[in-house]
């Protein structure tokens, strides 16, 4: 009787965690959390936009288009756990940028300063990671492991911090209904 012998199978190398790697990894977490973030408000911005002429409602399309984009991009990244379509990534931070400031300068007045400032700081932050991908890339470098649930866990919290008071001041978060103002029950009818 013979019996078979098995070695152990290795992970993949990309995926192997060296010393620091963690740390690497973090930034597909922020990216990723980043993009959600951005995504949130440029939808918000977008909208607020649409009722405008001009170049604010174009910019509001592309803004309403870039924010669904951003919110599919990050949830691509975190799933594969690295950066994915890093030059779209790139492209796609730097027309949100553009494009919210278009909506800016179109109508200052009803455009918070607070949203268009969270939003490109999350669509530097972006840029910055797709762009540092890119480059180890080109020197031959493989990509990061995947982030450690206590990153993912560590930007949620603190893209949310930002995120939540700058979808507040968009004319969407102002037009919005009032925590109490949904009634389930109409007190005058019987």
């Amino acid at each position: 009787m013979t019996t078979a012998t098995t070695t152990p199978k290795t992970a993949p190398e990309a995926f192997v965690r060296t010393p620091g790697a963690g740390l690497r990894g973090t930034a597909v977490a922020w990216a990723a959390v980043a993009a959600w973030g951005a995504g949130l408000i440029e939808l918000a911005l977008g909208a607020g936009a649409l009722p405008q002429d001009g170049a604010a409602r174009g910019a509001g399309i592309v803004l309403l288009a870039l924010g669904a984009g951003g919110l599919v991009w990050g949830a691509a990244t975190l799933a594969r756990g690295r950066i994915v379509v890093p030059r779209a990534g790139v492209a796609g931070a730097l027309a949100g940028i553009a494009a919210t400031t278009v909506v800016f300068a179109a109508d200052p007045v009803r455009t918070s300063v607070l949203a268009t400032a969270a939003a490109m700081g999350l669509l530097v932050t972006i840029a910055l990671v797709c762009a540092a991908v890119l480059r180890a890339r080109s020197r031959g470098k493989a990509d990061a492991a995947p982030p450690p649930v206590w990153a993912i866990l560590v930007a949620a919290a603190i893209v949310a911090a930002l995120v939540t008071p700058a979808l507040g001041a968009t004319e969407a978060g102002r037009n919005a209904t009032g925590h109490g103002g949904h009634q389930l029950i109409d007190p005058g009818h019987h």
